[in-house]
């Protein structure tokens, strides 16, 4: 079979069949990647792109509209749609940088709204600044294309493919996405990372590299 061609901003779809086209660290049947697979994956890819579009043009459409006064439940219903297609616009096919820049200036319009909604409330203030870091460190996990994948509400990593999908990126990222769970997840992602391990050995395809990687995750 001839090698398959992946595009160089492929969609999350074709994104996840390049992570485990020929993969060891994936099972056989799921190293085995199809053109029928990928061309099914990038018609998914297209279709969001097409269908992210249209709910950024709804969504600027509301935003123009805001008056300065609006009610914080409508401003924060706002601010979760574009928190949304921003997470999605990480993940698209193509070359959405102007949509990305565009969806962080929306940000700071809605934010600006939220803080004139708190007006002198001490309390809403303080919980405004908590959010304004944690959507700094939120935004810089979601640069990493691995944490954007995981991360979606329709994620093409499925459960069984989230430990190989892990291992499959370099050590720092290992270790940003091992930070998304918590103390029972990891363990059981390091369970399932002995009985990876013991496979790979079997076929003889546990490198110093994997090696290296599975020591983040056993120790961390």
């Amino acid at each position: 079979m001839a090698s398959l061609r992946f595009i160089q901003q492929p969609g999350s779809r074709e994104r996840h069949l390049q992570r485990r086209y020929q993969n060891p660290l994936f099972p056989e049947q799921q190293q085995q990647v199809t053109p029928l697979d990928l061309d099914v994956a990038r018609k998914h890819d297209s279709d969001e792109v097409t269908h992210f579009g249209g709910e950024l043009r709804t969504l600027l459409v509301d935003v123009s509209q805001f008056s300065g006064h609006e009610e914080t439940d409508k401003v924060l219903a706002v601010k979760e749609s574009a928190d949304r297609l921003y997470e999605q616009c990480i993940g698209l096919a193509g070359d959405h940088e102007r949509e990305r820049q565009g969806l962080l200036k929306l940000n700071e319009v809605i934010m600006a709204a939220i803080a004139n909604a708190a007006g002198q409330d001490a309390l809403a203030i303080e919980e405004l600044a908590r959010e304004v870091q944690a959507r700094e460190i939120h935004l810089q996990m979601l640069s990493i294309p691995l944490i954007a994948d995981i991360l979606r509400q329709d994620a093409a990593i499925q459960a069984d493919d989230l430990l190989p999908s892990i291992m499959s990126a370099d050590i720092e990222t290992i270790k940003t996405a091992l930070s998304l769970f918590d103390p029972e997840q990891t363990e059981l992602l390091k369970q399932q990372a002995i009985g990876l391990q013991q496979s790979l050995q079997a076929a003889n395809a546990y490198s110093d590299d994997i090696a290296s990687k599975f020591q983040v995750l056993l120790l961390s």
